[in-house]
């Protein structure tokens, strides 16, 4: 019986951690509004958190994420793109399409970086051949213009997440 008990409360206390990080979700969401930079972009990380624990917490934020991809600070622009990355959206294409386009135009290194990061956590994910070539081929068109080491560094790593390691033979 006292098993039974510490069961319904292990099950009692699971539920509510998942209504607890649902309802964070939807407040980290609503702050991707604010007008203080600083309160988009710890929502826009702590929503990659939360996504990264359970993919659905996110889900119905997507196209919130992929609205803050535009926003007027390069923080949050990047960390948008990181976020996108590490909460796997359904649509992939969608995804990819999104970043590569941005990032052919953007002017924020800082924002690149995060842009970079993000095609190569979703290139790094997919198993679509298609995805990977056309997240690769947005890398290879940013390494051209990118003067920085450290920005090609990211690159670099990025690529490595959709291709892996390659082999020592």
């Amino acid at each position: 019986m006292l098993r039974l008990a510490a069961f319904a409360c292990l099950v009692a206390a699971v539920a509510v951690s998942a209504a607890t990080r649902e309802e964070e979700a939807k407040k980290y969401a609503a702050e991707l509004k604010n007008k203080d930079a600083k309160v988009r972009l710890t929502a826009v990380k702590e929503l990659g958190r939360l996504g990264q624990v359970q993919r659905k917490l996110t889900e119905p934020y997507v196209d919130n994420i992929t609205a803050v991809l535009k926003d007027s600070d390069a923080k949050v622009r990047a960390e948008a793109a990181r976020t996108l990355g590490l909460i796997d959206p359904k649509d992939t294409k969608a995804a990819i399409e999104k970043l590569a386009e941005l990032l052919k135009a953007e002017k924020s290194q800082e924002a690149r970086e995060g842009q970079e990061t993000g095609l190569g956590e979703l290139g790094g994910t997919t198993d679509d051949p298609e995805l990977k070539k056309l997240a690769r081929e947005a890398l290879t068109e940013a390494r051209k213009k990118a003067d920085d080491k450290r920005e090609q560094k990211v690159i670099q790593a990025a690529n490595l997440l959709i291709t892996g390691p390659k082999k020592k033979g």
